[in-house]
C-alpha cells in the first residue's frame, strides 16, 4: 500500500485512488491495512447453491397419499363397517370434509414451496456477499460499506428457523436480509452461511456478532 503525490492512498489491489484515512477500498472493497496479495490471489469465491424441488415433491407426494388414504377409508372401510344408511350418511358427510380438507393442505403446501424449482444462491469473496432466493430482489453488500455483521437467529411457525443478519456501519444499520431455514436453505446450508460470514468477517477484519435467540 503507498501514497501518491496527492496525498491519496493507493489500493494494493486495484490500483485505486482512496482518502489517506480510508480503511476500505471503496472501488474493490478489500481492506488495505490487511491485504495481502498472496493470499488474496490463491482465494476463491465460496458459494452455496441449493434447489429445494426434491422438498416440494416429497411433500406433494406424501400429500396425496395421505389423501388417497383417508378417501379408502371413507369409501370402503367406514360403511363396511357399519353397513347401515347411519354409516352411509356419515361416509356422505366425510367425504366432501375430508376430501376439501385434503385439497386445502395440498394447496398450503405446495404455496408454501411455491418457489422450491428456483435456484438459492449464497454468495461470499474478498469483494463482498451476494444472496439471491427466489421471489425477492438480489442481496449485495460490499465489505467497505460495513464495519459489524450482527445475526439474530429466531424460531418462527412450524419450527422454522429464520437467520436475520444486520450489516452494520458506525453503529448504522447500513443494510439487512433474512435467510428463512428450510425456505431458502437447508438448515445445514444456513449453518454453512453463518459459519461462512464469520470465516470472512475475521479476514476482512469485520466484526461479527450473535444476538439472543428470540422465540415468536
Amino acid at each position: 500500500m503507498s501514497e501518491n503525490l496527492n496525498g491519496q492512498k493507493i489500493c494494493p489491489a486495484c490500483g485505486k485512488e482512496n482518502e489517506l484515512v480510508a480503511r476500505f477500498c471503496k472501488f474493490c472493497g478489500i481492506n488495505m491495512s490487511t491485504y495481502d496479495s498472496q493470499t488474496v490471489e490463491n482465494s476463491q469465491t465460496v458459494e452455496i447453491s441449493q434447489t429445494m424441488r426434491f422438498r416440494r415433491n416429497g411433500w406433494s407426494i406424501c400429500c396425496v397419499i395421505f389423501i388417497g388414504l383417508l378417501l379408502y377409508f371413507t369409501l370402503v372401510v367406514i360403511p363396511n363397517q357399519l353397513n347401515n344408511f347411519a354409516g352411509a350418511l356419515m361416509s356422505g358427510l366425510l367425504l366432501p370434509l375430508v376430501g376439501g380438507a385434503s385439497f386445502i393442505g395440498l394447496l398450503y403446501i405446495l404455496w408454501i414451496y411455491r418457489g422450491a424449482k428456483f435456484r438459492r444462491i449464497f454468495s461470499i469473496s474478498h469483494e463482498g456477499i451476494k444472496i439471491a432466493v427466489p421471489r425477492e430482489p438480489l442481496f449485495e453488500v460490499l465489505w467497505s460499506k460495513f464495519d459489524l455483521i450482527h445475526l439474530y437467529k429466531y424460531s418462527g411457525s412450524q419450527n422454522q428457523k429464520y437467520y436475520r443478519f444486520y450489516f452494520i456501519s458506525n453503529g448504522v444499520v447500513y443494510d439487512e436480509f433474512t435467510i428463512a431455514g428450510s425456505m431458502h436453505f437447508s438448515g445445514r446450508n444456513c449453518r454453512a452461511i453463518v459459519f461462512q460470514l464469520k470465516q470472512y468477517a475475521e479476514k476482512m477484519n469485520v466484526n461479527f456478532t450473535r444476538g439472543k435467540r428470540i422465540k415468536y
